[in-house]
Order: structure tokens, then sequence, then C-alpha cells
């Protein structure tokens, strides 16, 4: 079940170089190019002198700015005038955000902004361009890894990783990046919220565990780096809520970015094969909520209400069952009657991203036990996983 409560228009944060419209969820194509290459060794946190409250965002931008580039991505589109077969095909630029991680050259990016590229480039802080091998975009975390060519180490500076898991809502985040092509750019905010869950460019599917800010964050910083307070990645900016139905419409204090946990693990994948494979369980449901379990005289106020289960899937083969009537709850259509799955693994299911997030942690051909409620009744089932 998608959420419910975002009326505005949610928009991914690259731009045309023009300063054009942004980018809609789903409109970029899927990129052909891929490369398999060994991943470099992780590079440690950054040598820096920091205390218990962090560092300040000017040391911040001291240490990380130049290992952040703008991404110029050309893409090839058809002919100016499909009347005159001589015309010469025209093309699209675009620019994002990215970060080094690695000292082979490896740079993490949304999807978004390199998706149908022809070709691609990046330019560091020192003004140095150089062109970009895109080794893999995968559409369902809108995550891509680019590997710059040619570049001396010199001008490599990768970014210390963190971990989502240790940002507190409250706690002071920068964004990096190149807005409206506005280079090196800095910007302040703190972790507004976490664990929202946003649009991925796959239809039908979800980003869970986002993180939100209110750190500027406008077409441009697509791909760019959140950084919290000790100089540390924890995230990717990637969209931002416009407020209204102007795709054009710039920062209103509301901007989401992948958690670096799932970005990482998405990329090592990329890096080593050029494509990602996502563990599913292979159902629709709704996340149950005490006003919920009221309206509808739910047995518990937490869980997944299973409405649908997908044919063939791992929930289908486990026996998993979906629901049989609906009903119109609070303006959204359910689907009522089917399996409450309660807990995996032993721990109790808390929202639908919870669910969601402990099964994309897990490998095809792993076994997770579920508990669920069924006619009233508890019970367990052992499913294995798969890919799709």
């Amino acid at each position: 079940m998608k959420p419910s409560i975002r009326q505005s228009l949610v928009v991914v944060a690259a731009a045309l170089a023009g300063g054009g419209a942004a980018v809609g969820i789903g409109a970029a194509t899927t990129s052909s190019s891929t490369t398999t290459v060994q991943a470099a060794a992780p590079i440690p946190a950054a040598n820096v002198s920091q205390t218990a409250s962090g560092i300040s965002p000017a040391q911040i931008y001291r240490n990380d700015a130049s290992g952040v580039v703008l991404i110029t991505a050309t893409s090839q589109q058809a002919q100016s005038d499909p009347l005159d077969p001589f015309a010469p095909p025209q093309h699209e630029v675009s620019i994002g955000s990215g970060f080094v991680t690695d000292a082979a050259g490896h740079i993490y990016t949304n999807a978004h902004v390199v998706l149908g590229s022809s070709s691609v480039r990046v330019t560091f802080k020192s003004g140095k361009s150089y062109t970009a091998k895109v080794l893999g975009a995968d559409r369902a975390t809108d995550v891509a890894v680019i590997q710059v060519q040619g570049a001396p180490p010199s001008a490599l500076h990768p970014l210390p990783l963190g971990s989502v898991k240790t940002v507190q809502v409250g706690d002071p985040v920068v964004a990096i990046g190149n807005p409206l092509n506005e280079q090196s750019t800095i910007t302040a905010g703190i972790v507004s919220a976490k664990n929202r869950t946003i649009e991925s460019l796959q239809q039908g599917q979800q980003i869970y565990n986002a993180i939100q800010t209110d750190a500027a964050i406008n077409h441009g910083n697509s791909g760019g780096p959140l950084i919290d307070r000790f100089g540390r990645v924890v995230g990717i900016t990637s969209q931002i809520l416009t407020g209204n139905s102007d795709p054009n419409a710039g920062n209103i204090g509301i901007g989401f970015a992948i958690p670096i946990d799932k970005v990482s693990q998405i990329a090592r994948q990329l890096i080593t094969s050029g494509h990602a494979e996502h563990t599913y369980l292979g159902i629709e449901g709704t996340e149950i909520t005490p006003d919920l379990q009221q309206a509808i005289n739910l047995p518990v106020g937490y869980g997944v209400l299973v409405g649908r289960v997908v044919p063939g899937s791992p929930a289908d083969m486990a026996g998993i069952r979906g629901g049989s009537t609906t009903a119109n709850i609070g303006g959204e259509r359910l689907t009522l009657g089917g399996d409450i799955i309660t807990s995996i693994d032993g721990h109790k299911i808390t929202s639908f991203a919870n669910l969601a997030g402990t099964i994309a942690a897990k490998k095809s051909g792993d076994q997770v036990t579920l508990g669920i409620l069924r006619d009233g009744k508890s019970q367990t089932l052992t499913v294995t996983l798969a890919t799709k």
C-alpha cells in the first residue's frame, strides 16, 4: 500500500543543464552500459579532529567537498524533425551530483541522473573534468555507480561512509552538491525524520527507510551526499517534496535521501556484475495501525494485513493467503480477509517498511519464519525467498 499522506508532488532532484524541468519519476530510460570490475577496499573514516558534538559544516566542507563531483549526462534523443530523415539528432544534457567512494574512482549517484545517457562526464571542485563509465544503474532503488576514467590518484578524494543507524531525528546534517549547476554548494539542516517511504523509478515499487531533511535540496543535488556531523556520508540526496503540482518548484524544506546502507549494498552488486538483485516476498498489503484495527475490528493493532499474494511468489509457495473482500476505509480501498503477518524470525513487525526492509536484507534462497494470524488463530509459516 502506498502512503496516502503526500498530496504534493514528489520529484527527483536532477535538472536539465539549461535550468529546465525536473526529471519526473520514472521518466528515464534504462541504461544498457554494464562493466564487471573488482570492488576496491573501503575507505576508513577521515582523520579529523572531532568532539562528541561533531565538526563544523565549514570543516566538513573542507574535508569532503573535493570528493563531490558535478555529473553531466548527455542523452541522444530522436531526430529534431521526424519528417526530415537528414535532420541531426537532438541531445539532452542533464546535471546531477555524485561522490567518490574509493581509490579506484567509483562514484555513487542516483540512477535517474545517468539512465539513458550516451556519455557522462564528471567535474571535480578543482575544475578538472573527465569522462566516466556507467557500471550499472538500478531503477528499484535509484542507485547508480559510475567510474571516472583517466583521473590521476591525486584527483580522487574518497568520502568516508557512515550508517543511517548512527543518525537520530534532530541531528545536524549537510548536503554538498551542484543545485541548478551552482557547483560545490553546501547547505545545512537537520534530520527531520527517518523511516520515510518514497517512490522508486520502478513502477509499483518503493524505497523504504529514507531520511527526511530540511537541508536545502534542489534540482542538480541528485546523487550528492548527505553528510552527518562527523563528516560521514549517511545518504544520497534524491527527491524533494514541492508542495504543489509544479515539477519545476524548488526546495520547501522537505527533501529525502536514500540511506547509505542500502546504497552500499546495491552499489557492491553493480560494481561486481552491473546489475542488482532484489529479494522479495510477493505480497501486497496494508500496514495495520491502532486506528485501522478499530475501524475494521482486527485482532491486533500492528503488523501487515495481506491483501493480495502474487501467484508463483515465495509467499504463494509458502501458503500465505490474501483477502477476498474490499472496503473503503478513510478514502483508501482495502482488501480484507487475508492473513495478518505479525512477526518475522521472531521479531514483531511494526510497519510495512519494517517487513520490506528485513526481506530486502536477505538473499535468494534464505528462509524466514513468519508469524501470522489466520481466522483469529496464530501459526507460523516458513518462506524460502527468491529474487525477481
